[in-house]
């Protein structure tokens, strides 16, 4: 099976590069993500005007940082694809996207979650928020383009636009609280945390935990999608 012994630019096979990393991630995200409980739970103290919904923080922000990430390289695979029309360039940016939806769904669950008891409502039309449900179902509409558009390079050309528009919102998310009033609360901008020593431990390894997770699944999504490529293109030659 010629196709399946191409070698990749790092020496390894592509039956074999993919598997490498998202079995390394996946295993630092499984190590951390046992670690994370007790650094939020136990070794982190209870803020005062919160109390325990404060906690849903390690988890709700460390989401939005990885739906951020990976709406910047679906913005930057997007515009590889426009430029070159790689077909290996719409992939990562499919599979970036797809984990960024993943990750956006989590930071609108946990956010309302904690705004129930804090705010006494699960949402409210926060320009933060906004901005973030429109983020969540431009991503939406770039997974339901590349499932219904049956013409594969129309569908690419399309998404790929999608994905370069999505990433566009993402500043005015993060600078929401700064542009308008919102009700958000504004813990973590640019250089400055305002956390305790202990909280702010917490928060950083939540947020390599994330980030594991984040790598791990997009490498795994993306070594499946090669390979389903590589067995389209060996049906097509039979």
């Amino acid at each position: 099976m010629p196709a399946l012994i191409r070698i990749c630019p790092g020496g390894l096979t592509m039956s074999q590069k993919p598997y490498i990393l998202p079995f390394v991630f996946g295993i630092l995200a499984l190590i951390c993500l046992s670690i994370a409980p007790y650094l939020v739970f136990i070794y982190a103290g209870i803020e005062k005007e919160m109390g325990l919904a404060q906690k849903i923080f390690y988890y709700h922000v460390p989401s939005a940082f990885s739906m951020f990430l990976g709406s910047f390289l679906c913005f930057v695979f997007s515009i590889f694809y426009l430029w070159k029309r790689d077909k290996n360039c719409d992939l990562w940016a499919a599979c970036s996207a797809e984990v960024s939806l993943l990750f956006g769904t989590l930071v609108l669950i946990t956010g309302a979650i904690w705004a129930k008891p804090i705010w006494g409502a699960w949402w409210v039309w926060d320009a933060q928020l906004t901005l973030t449900l429109i983020l969540w179902l431009i991503l939406a509409a770039y997974h339901m383009l590349r499932t219904y558009i049956e013409d594969a390079v129309q569908s690419a050309r399309y998404r790929a636009v999608l994905g370069i528009i999505g990433f566009l919102n993402v500043p005015f998310i993060h600078y929401a609280t700064k542009l308008w009033r919102t009700h958000h609360p504004e813990v973590v901008r640019g250089e400055e945390i305002s956390l305790p020593p202990d909280m702010k431990i917490a928060f950083f390894f939540c947020v390599i935990t994330f980030f594991a997770l984040f790598f791990a699944l997009l490498f795994k999504r993306v070594s499946l999608a090669k390979a389903q490529d590589e067995l389209e293109s060996l049906k097509a030659e039979i």
